[in-house]
């Protein structure tokens, strides 16, 4: 099968190319810069993939490497991922997230070969706050951050988009993924860059935090790009939107745990109120039901194993 994954150079775009190469498919990807350096991906898989330079806020570029790829489904993951990145730069991360989505479903729409599925991996950053039990596809988008708006306009226009075009769009909202070849501005990263310094003999042994409290549904990003991969093969999906996450809350300070055990050191924790994200709700927890009912998926990896594998990842390559 023929797939386009836009913003494969990325974290999750890495570890959803290998497990598509994996299960044999035709892959062409995507990125700023062409063929990325070295991450997840091995030498001999970035090589299997069609690597092509793209800025989706191009429209006719898009449409071109649509055509020229050829693809049966695209996984539109180019886009900023960052909450601090997306603050920096709120108009630019707008137009990328939010126009450049609708360049992606408008370039299938058009294709000269037949696109089954769009596949568009939101952000359950898109919710904000939400206080009673455990976040369903129907809660309303309310978003409290520049990251979370952006990511909210890109789920309205693809869900919009795509029956006015008569493309088949699914919206995967994912919670946060985590897991080796993240990069050091999210916090399980963080923790093991910062950690491995500590272990190396840093002069400096404290290790400082923010909010260590508050609780996310975190799954490792192995899990969820089997979760992508079994959304893009629903035939005729009877929705549109798709929570991706685990439905169950990992507070952040046993993330830290995890880290200190694994690197075998003894830190002095330092909390730092200017990590602390104002409002940040304290617990952000999904309800996996309506995607489990559907593909049979769950979250079926162990999160201590992924701090180990990120922190392995993190002293490999040289990252701490």
């Amino acid at each position: 099968m023929r797939v386009l994954v836009t913003g494969g150079d990325g974290f999750i775009g890495q570890h959803l190319l290998a497990h598509l190469l994996a299960r044999g498919c035709d892959v062409t990807a995507t990125s700023l810069g062409g063929t990325p350096a070295e991450g997840t991906l091995s030498r001999e898989e970035r090589g299997a993939v069609e690597w092509r330079r793209l800025d989706v806020r191009d429209g006719a570029t898009v449409a071109a490497v649509v055509d020229a790829a050829r693809p049966r489904r695209i996984f539109h993951l180019a886009g900023y991922s960052s909450s601090a990145e997306a603050r920096a730069r709120p108009a630019d991360a707008l137009e990328v997230n939010g126009m450049g989505t609708l360049n992606v479903v408008e370039a299938a729409a058009r294709a000269r070969s037949d696109v089954e599925t769009v596949l568009v991996p939101g952000s359950a950053d898109a919710y904000g706050r939400v206080v009673d039990g455990p976040i369903g596809e129907r809660t309303p988008l309310r978003p409290l951050s520049v990251y979370g708006t952006t990511k909210a306009a890109q789920d309205v226009i693809a869900r919009g988009a795509g029956p006015a075009l008569g493309v088949n769009v699914v919206v995967a909202r994912l919670f946060p993924l985590v897991g080796p070849g993240q990069r050091p501005v999210f916090v399980l990263p963080s923790f093991c860059r910062r950690a491995l310094a500590i272990r190396r003999g840093a002069t400096d042994s404290r290790l400082t935090v923010g909010n260590l409290d508050v609780a996310r549904d975190f799954t490792d990003v192995r899990d969820g790009v089997r979760a992508l991969r079994a959304l893009a093969d629903l035939d005729r999906p009877p929705h549109r939107a798709w929570n991706v996450c685990s439905g169950r809350g990992t507070p952040v300070r046993q993330l830290l745990e995890w880290v200190i055990e694994v690197a075998g050191i003894e830190p002095e924790v330092v909390r730092d109120s200017t990590l602390v994200r104002p409002g940040e709700p304290e617990a952000v927890i999904g309800d996996p039901g309506r995607l489990s009912r559907a593909t049979g998926w769950r979250a079926e990896r162990d999160l201590r194993a992924c701090a180990r594998d990120t922190l392995d990842w993190v002293a490999s390559t040289g990252a701490a």
